[in-house]
């Protein structure tokens, strides 16, 4: 039985829970429908073409659990349905094949992803008519994409036409269809090679566990060949929001669900199961939004032990929220938590700040690391907040191999402006000072606060061109103030930092020292100190406490050229 127009209009009708993205993902089909066949929208719904996929997944017999020894068929829940008949029910009208080459689907754990997303791989290697077909499922280890790969095989062998139809081969973990080139099989970041592929279905499996978009962005680039190519991204949320994942698949996702990305790619299809911002965790009503599956593969008593758990051992709340709620993470050290630092969140429009009187920091990095320049706008009457404009830059060269290296999208950010890239491969302070000057010209910059290592030749040149520079060392005593003043202001909401990536990813890399005399200071963590930047963290403290001090006496530093405290 097909149910999908049925949770269609639970969703809409507001008769079962869903979080905001569910519902703005239903609401997309529905405005869809109304622009098919329109010269703007070049696709058209085919509830027929939808049908034959859920038919063919609920035709497949499950492997594990009590469902396989009671040799039950496989039911696709309601929600299932919904991503199926969206997938393969829309067409394009210039030549009758799929819309969507992408999909993304977040949901917590033990909700059925792995055993939908086979069923998948098992319509589009058997049923697309698609001439030697490569299926591929992908993760970061081969051994875990063994474990959607055995799925799908499982579901073949017990079927009785389609194990026939089909031959495994285990020793190379590979099903083929005799007489064809057609393949499925797995494929890790550990596998001996991952170019020369040519695939036709590639599910990527638990993408939040991978460092970098390499594996992804090698089949992407492989499937051009193919006439209805899809990548199948399913996954849970992670610790990290400084990941692939979160930083380019969700974050386009979540723009194309809430239309706040221009042009709208309309080929790339997105669902998202989590709780809401606002929503009480521990709150059993909401549960259900992170686990569509409640009640049928995931049970609202071991959701309820596992909360339990994390009440009484604070140090596993992270876990439970990551795991069964499906909710996005930092990592526990961090020294500002993650849910404080986003409360300040806020636009900013640098349009909006031109002649404004603000302060700023620089950081100056060695000659292969990022360089930050900060300026922070005290509040106005129509602006009560401290508000922060940043500036990072980093050499043009080699700027992929330091996105390994760190392990952050240094190329995504470039792209969208959040970094600048400075032409070779190091860093060149000649071009910051041309961009500090010419941000003197638009705001009206009091002071810049520096720490002096380093920083000789470009204070002179700035101090040449009449502006006010003050030293601004990085020891406890000089630091320890302002951090904590940062922190209570961060707490207060008292900030906005316009949700830059990049401040956001230094924050989280950020934890404190203290000296014997409870003075702190902003330190990397110390066991990790490879691929970790706090230099957006300095600056920021550095700026703040410059626009809170002004010129009134009893700083935390002095003047350049007087004896720093």
């Amino acid at each position: 039985m097909v149910r999908a127009k049925e949770y269609i209009e639970d969703v809409l009708t507001g008769k079962i829970i869903v979080c905001k993205f569910v519902r703005q993902a239903v609401e997309r089909h529905m405005n869809d429908l109304k622009r098919q066949n329109t010269p703007e929208f070049p696709y058209y719904f085919n509830e027929k073409a939808a049908e034959r996929k859920i038919n063919f997944s609920q035709d497949l017999k499950h492997t594990k659990g009590k469902w396989a020894k009671q040799r039950l068929r496989i039911t696709l829940e309601p929600w299932q349905q919904f991503i199926d008949w969206c997938l393969f029910g829309w067409l394009r009208s210039d030549t009758h094949t799929r819309r969507f080459t992408k999909a993304y689907i977040e949901v917590a754990r033990k909700n059925g992803k792995t055993t939908m997303a086979s069923t998948t791989a098992n319509f589009c290697f058997l049923m697309d008519g698609e001439q030697g077909a490569e299926v591929y499922m992908v993760a970061t280890k081969k051994d875990q994409a063994k474990i959607a790969w055995r799925e799908a095989e499982m579901q073949v062998r017990k079927h009785p036409f389609l194990r026939n139809k089909c031959k495994t081969f285990k020793q190379n973990s590979t099903v083929t269809i005799p007489g064809t080139t057609a393949l499925m099989r797995p494929l890790g970041k550990d596998s001996d090679t991952e170019d020369g592929q040519n695939p036709h279905f590639t599910l990527v499996d638990e993408y939040h566990a991978h460092k970098t978009a390499e594996l992804l962005n090698v089949m992407e680039d492989g499937m051009g060949a193919r006439e209805q190519p899809i990548i199948y991204i399913i996954t849970t949320s992670g610790y990290d929001k400084n990941c692939p994942c979160y930083q380019e698949e969700r974050t386009l996702i979540t723009g194309i669900l809430s239309r706040t990305l221009e042009p709208i790619p309309e080929d790339v299809f997105g669902i998202i199961f989590t709780l809401d911002e606002g929503d009480d965790w521990t709150d059993e009503t909401v549960w259900v939004k992170a686990n569509p599956n409640l009640g049928v593969s995931v049970y609202e008593e071991y959701i309820r032990s596992q909360v339990r758990k994390a009440l009484a051992t604070p140090q596993k709340q992270n876990s439970v929220k990551t795991k069964n709620l499906n909710m996005w993470t930092q990592a526990v050290t961090a020294w500002i938590g993650d849910e404080a630092w986003k409360s300040c969140g806020g636009t900013v429009r640098e349009e909006d700040l031109k002649g404004r009187t603000c302060y700023g920091a620089m950081d100056l990095s060695t000659s292969t690391d990022i360089t930050s320049w900060t300026l922070c706008f005290p509040p106005t009457e129509l602006d009560p907040r401290y508000t922060y404009l940043f500036r990072y830059f980093i050499p043009e060269e080699n700027l992929l191999d330091r996105q390994r290296r760190d392990k952050v999208p240094y190329m995504l950010w470039r792209d969208r402006k959040f970094v600048i890239a400075t032409p070779g491969n190091v860093i060149d302070y000649a071009f910051i000072e041309a961009q500090i000057k010419k941000d003197a010209d638009q705001f009206h910059i009091e002071e810049i606060a520096f720490d002096p290592w380093n920083s000789n030749e470009i204070v002179q040149n700035l101090e040449a061109e009449g502006m006010e520079m003050v030293q601004f060392r990085q020891g406890y005593a000089s630091m320890s103030a302002p951090s904590k003043d940062f922190e209570k202001r961060i707490l207060a909401k008292e900030l906005n930092h316009g949700n830059n990536p990049v401040t956001a990813w230094m924050l989280s890399c950020t934890e404190v020292k203290s000296d014997p005399s409870d003075n702190i200071k902003p330190v990397k963590p110390e066991r990790k100190k490879t691929g970790k930047r706090i230099d957006g963290t300095i600056t920021s403290i550095m700026s703040l406490d410059r626009a809170v001090h002004g010129n009134q006496n009893g700083s935390v530093y002095e003047k350049r050229g007087v004896r720093a405290v």
